[in-house]
């Protein structure tokens, strides 16, 4: 669970929607403090579309301290990190494959989807909807903070056509308080559905690291063993002893504990997985044991 920034406008995540059916990628950044969202479309992602957009957004709102994004072709660029160098704000790329590290803007992705997607099918503007959708949001009351996005960022309610929802503004230890708790209520439904278990990797640990299904004989995790050399919260870096010069960043979801050094067969890794995959799995029919029906019991053969 992340703590929420110091002030508004530090911290930004950004992500992308689409492509759609029309060609075009929304451009999504948003707030973590305030969680207001700022959206634009543009029909490529590469450095050279993104970053006159992130541009224009930042000659309004002002340059963040750090600015979250997935590992992306944009991001990854030599022009990106020049234009981070020369604005002065922190570039941090979450864990590959772990949307859930940049989760304000995932949920929000799926959220702006649905209007994009309800929108197409009625038959209407889209980019017309997602104004009228953005100005509703940005005046709603956010659940966490119980305080709407643009009330956050301006320190002023804004005026839309929806009823106007009286709220107390809240101080800044009432906000955080509310994002501490609706956070915290989240998560603990998020573990107990999902049932996490709390990882116990350490450095040195040797490990299995999961692997893309590519067909019915494929195993859940790559037979090559890693070994454990950095550990960041839940972020983990693993390399091939004989291979260090290759390592391999993940989320510890993806990795699985084992006491071995060796290249391990298929049928090691399916004995480690097992109890992952099918735990507790009743016996088939045919494996029961079988009982005599007592109507029988005096039947002589």
């Amino acid at each position: 669970m992340s703590e929420i920034p110091n002030n508004v406008w530090e911290n930004l995540s950004i992500d992308f929607c689409g492509p759609f059916p029309n060609g075009y990628y929304v451009m999504v950044v948003i707030d973590e403090y305030s969680r207001y969202p700022v959206i634009e479309t543009l029909t490529s992602l590469i450095a050279k579309s993104v970053i006159p957009l992130l541009d224009k957004t930042f000659s309004i709102f002002g340059i963040p301290k750090e600015m979250k994004t997935d590992n992306g072709p944009p991001f990854n660029s030599e022009e990106f990190r020049n234009f981070a160098d020369n604005m002065g704000f922190k570039h941090r790329k979450i864990t590959p494959l772990w949307p859930r590290a940049n989760a304000e803007s995932e949920r929000f992705m799926r959220t702006i989807g649905k209007a994009i997607r309800a929108a197409q099918t009625e038959h209407r503007s889209w980019k017309q909807e997602i104004h009228t959708f953005l100005r509703n949001y940005r005046a709603t009351p956010h659940s966490t903070t119980n305080v709407s996005p643009a009330e956050l960022l301006f320190g002023r309610k804004i005026i839309t056509k929806m009823p106007n929802i009286s709220t107390n503004n809240q101080a800044d230890s009432e906000v955080r308080k509310e994002d501490h708790k609706n956070k915290s209520k989240i998560k603990l439904y998020f573990e107990k559905k999902h049932s996490v278990k709390v990882p116990d990797f350490t450095v040195g640990d040797t490990v299995l690291v999961k692997q893309e299904k590519k067909d019915k004989l494929s195993t859940p995790y790559n037979p090559q063993p890693l070994t454990i050399k950095n550990k960041k919260g839940s972020m983990i870096t693993a390399t091939n002893e004989q291979h260090k010069d290759t390592s391999i960043t993940r989320n510890s979801s993806h990795f699985k504990k084992v006491g071995k050094s060796k290249i391990m067969t298929d049928e090691e890794i399916e004995e480690i997985i097992d109890d992952d995959i099918i735990p507790n799995t009743p016996l088939r029919r045919s494996s029961r044991e079988k009982q005599t029906p007592k109507h029988l019991d005096d039947y002589v053969r």
